[in-house]
């Protein structure tokens, strides 16, 4: 049973994540021939003060 943690800034909306879990599963049926019901997800939603990249945070990058 594939399980896979996916983690994005916060502002995605439920359309998008779903569509998000639709795509990966679909990567993992393709890349590893593993049934749809059998690949697990989550989608975590990381506050933008929370996460950083090139020593600003992704909230004073904008």
């Amino acid at each position: 049973m594939p399980f896979a943690q996916l983690y994005v800034a916060e502002g995605r909306t439920p359309e998008q994540k779903k569509v998000l879990i639709e795509k990966v599963t679909q990567a993992f049926v393709e890349a590893v021939g593993v049934k749809p019901e059998s690949v697990w997800i989550t989608v975590q939603d990381i506050p933008k003060h929370a996460w950083g990249v090139g020593g600003k945070t992704l909230a004073d990058r904008g």
